[in-house]
């Protein structure tokens, strides 16, 4: 079970199947906006290779001096950029990480540079059912299956030390951090900190779409006209809590206003004064799936298949297959 998700798949038809057999059969590239000149300039960008391994080794072999448009899963073939704040670094030789150079660019890139993500993946020992595979196709293009955040997002207890943190219990969030295998929280690096209140707060959000989605509040959601690259389309609007968060009155407002009362939180307290640094202010997200390009191709003879769809930036492929795949 996901953290914070106790709602359906949409798809009432799914089947049997592996993913992530090898790391090669999760194959995931990143897509940056257009516009983008790579010829001159004071910072250095490069495409990484990365083949299961953890995103946080990465961080480490290469220090700060780099900056990452998203945090790709360790059991995958992840293609990747980054950006570094000067021309000159030293790229150390790891196993599973190769590091090309592609150019210079007059800025640091960072996360608003990326539109999205190509995935394609093999599903190995299937019972492939074209129903099921039709649905999930036709759930995805109509960006109706719902945007949870997955699993990823809430490994090593992360959703658990920011609830602590969230909640001032800094006893309890010290405990964790060393049952995560850090000497305690003052051992934990920045940008650990804040990701473990962002998992608090990915799981938050997941309760808040699973209320919609069971019918446990009433109301209609807000929808924008989302034009962005490739993807154009209707999306509804939902929320990530936070100290900035206001009730709009919408049935998102409304789920997300009730769970934090059965959370015993107030949004105030993503304001963290002994740790200002990690407050987390909350915005919106896509309450359902923005994808294009789905389709998928069947091998009965060997019984796999194999799909592919480009997601939004943000988006977990595995949450995009859990409207395919029992037990996902």
């Amino acid at each position: 079970m996901i953290p914070g998700i106790n709602a359906k798949p949409l798809n009432e038809i799914r089947i049997n199947g592996k993913i992530k057999v090898y790391p090669e059969d999760f194959v995931v590239a990143e897509i940056i906006k257009k516009g983008l000149s790579f010829k001159d300039g004071k910072h250095l960008l490069a495409v990484a290779e990365k083949n299961n391994l953890e995103h946080a080794l990465v961080r480490k072999i290469l220090g700060n001096t780099a900056n990452y448009l998203g945090i790709k899963d360790k059991e995958a073939l992840a293609y990747f950029f980054i950006s570094f704040k000067r021309v000159k670094v030293v790229i150390k030789d790891v196993h599973g990480l190769k590091i090309r150079i592609v150019g210079r660019t007059k800025r640091m890139l960072t996360r608003k540079d990326l539109l999205g993500n190509a995935f394609k993946i093999k599903i190995r020992d299937c019972d492939c059912k074209d129903t099921a595979f039709d649905n999930w196709k036709k759930i995805l293009e109509t960006w109706t299956a719902p945007n949870f955040y997955g699993a990823q997002r809430f490994l090593n207890n992360n959703h658990l030390i920011g609830e602590a943190l969230v909640k001032r219990d800094f006893k309890k969030a010290d405990e964790l951090a060393r049952n995560s295998g850090y000497e305690g929280l003052v051992a934990v690096p920045l940008w650990l900190k804040r990701f473990y209140v962002q998992a608090y707060q990915s799981y938050l959000f997941n309760r808040e779409i699973s209320k919609v989605l069971n019918g446990e509040v009433k109301g209609q959601p807000i929808t924008i006209n989302f034009a962005e690259g490739f993807f154009n389309g209707k999306a509804e609007v939902a929320y990530i809590p936070g100290y900035g968060f206001r009730d709009k009155g919408d049935v998102y407002s409304k789920a997300l206003v009730e769970v934090a009362k059965e959370e015993g939180i107030k949004f105030r307290h993503f304001y963290i004064d002994d740790f200002k640094e990690i407050s987390q202010e909350g915005g919106i997200r896509p309450a359902k799936m923005i994808a294009h390009s789905v389709n998928f191709r069947i091998d009965e003879n060997t019984k796999e298949a194999t799909v592919n769809f480009i997601l939004y930036k943000g988006m977990y492929a595995t949450i995009a297959l859990r409207e395919l795949l029992l037990n996902h």
